[in-house]
């Protein structure tokens, strides 16, 4: 029998997973914009990077 408190954990755990794997697919999604001709483009995918790997850090420390 789970505690509330396991139950609490568990659900925060599978909501992190859920996070970062949405968040992989928006990384990927900004790499391909990163190889764009266009500088301005390039250069809002490396702002648009460095914010989903700041995230994805900030779900790992947990």
């Amino acid at each position: 029998m789970n505690l509330p408190h396991e139950n609490e954990e568990q659900d925060f755990s599978k909501m992190r997973h859920d996070v970062r794997n949405i968040l992989s697919t928006a990384l990927l999604a900004a790499d391909s914009l990163a190889s764009n001709a266009d500088s301005n483009v390039q250069r809002q995918a490396q702002t648009i990077i460095a914010a989903i790997e700041l995230a994805t850090d900030r779900l790992r420390k947990k």
